[in-house]
């Protein structure tokens, strides 16, 4: 018999919504800094095997899972020794879901994905900065570089008074104005420590005329786009956005920034996409104007 899909009704495809009618025992494993490919796959296919009790999920942190078979060998045996020949390895004991968190350096458990957390809202000011509070204003930027306007932009925060450790899905709240009828949001959130370097932590993409949202199936840091119709974007005229971005973990320490920068074009030679993983430009050109509106939801976990 062909099970119900996941009851909180996302669509995220055929094949992955029967994953569903799957009984067997699954370990997932996947790691943090695969963002634009592997990873959002890994929560979908998490999402999708709610009802099956046998179910377990490991994220590892960077370039840590090249080959399941080799960077998860004890996970694999362990878990391969306890179903087909009956031994207890210990591999169900303890919560479902072990994490690395990056930045804190260790491992956390959670016995739900994503765990307890909060979203903290972050506005997009119009001087740049990244604050709890709203410096009232607009910031420009052309779509396809040709003018003096700069080809992107981005907001930082003040540096840290203490850590936050941010695990799970993070959104834009962005709410925007264009001259064409088309273009391309992208996204790239980063960690800048005191000495001004940066690391790169998830990113976040969509098409402007494919902007459409399912209220009743979304949930604050989780938009649903069915993305199955092309809305052409009023020119001159403010639009409310929802941009997800590829759920992660991360611990941005004490006197470090978090940074936000926006393009609409991640073929250009100052923009460096998470895995050289770039995307083909709209190709309408324009200028693009973010109002201070605009606010950056990040899931900060809630204390123990």
């Amino acid at each position: 018999m062909r099970c119900p899909p996941p009851a909180r009704g996302r669509s995220r495809g055929l094949l992955t919504e029967r994953l569903a009618e799957v009984d067997i025992p699954v370990y997932l494993g996947g790691e943090w800094f695969n963002v634009p490919l592997h990873l959002p796959g890994l929560f979908n296919a998490w999402e999708a095997l709610a009802r099956n009790p046998n179910v377990r999920m490991a994220v590892l942190g960077e370039h840590s899972l090249p080959w399941p078979w080799e960077s998860m060998h004890i996970e694999a045996l362990a878990w391969f020794d306890h179903w087909l020949k009956g031994r207890d390895t210990g591999i169900l004991e303890g919560p479902a879901i072990r994490y690395w968190l990056p930045g804190a350096e260790q491992w956390r458990t959670a016995d739900s994905w994503p765990p307890p957390a909060t979203h903290t809202a972050l506005a997009l000011n119009a001087d740049g900065s990244l604050t709890a509070d709203e410096r009232s204003g607009e910031r420009n930027y052309a779509t396809d570089g040709a003018n003096t306007m700069p080809a992107q932009l981005s907001w930082t925060s003040d540096p840290l008074p203490e850590d936050l450790d941010m695990v799970g899905h993070p959104e834009l709240r962005l709410t925007a104005t264009s001259t064409t009828t088309d273009t391309a949001w992208i996204l790239l959130l980063q960690d800048v420590g005191p000495d001004g370097t940066s690391i790169d932590v998830t990113q976040g993409w969509l098409r402007a005329a494919m902007r459409q949202i399912d209220e009743d199936a979304s949930e604050t840091g989780r938009p649903v786009l069915p993305m199955r119709e092309r809305v052409p974007v009023p020119p001159g005229e403010p639009v409310e956005y929802r941009i997800p971005l590829v759920a992660n973990a991360r611990r941005f320490r004490h006197g470090h920034r978090i940074r936000l920068i926006l393009t609409s074009d991640d073929t250009r030679k100052d923009f460096r996409p998470m895995l050289l993983f770039s995307h083909a430009p709209v190709g309408m050109a324009g200028v693009n104007t973010v109002h201070s509106g605009s606010r950056l939801l990040l899931p900060i976990l809630d204390c123990e």
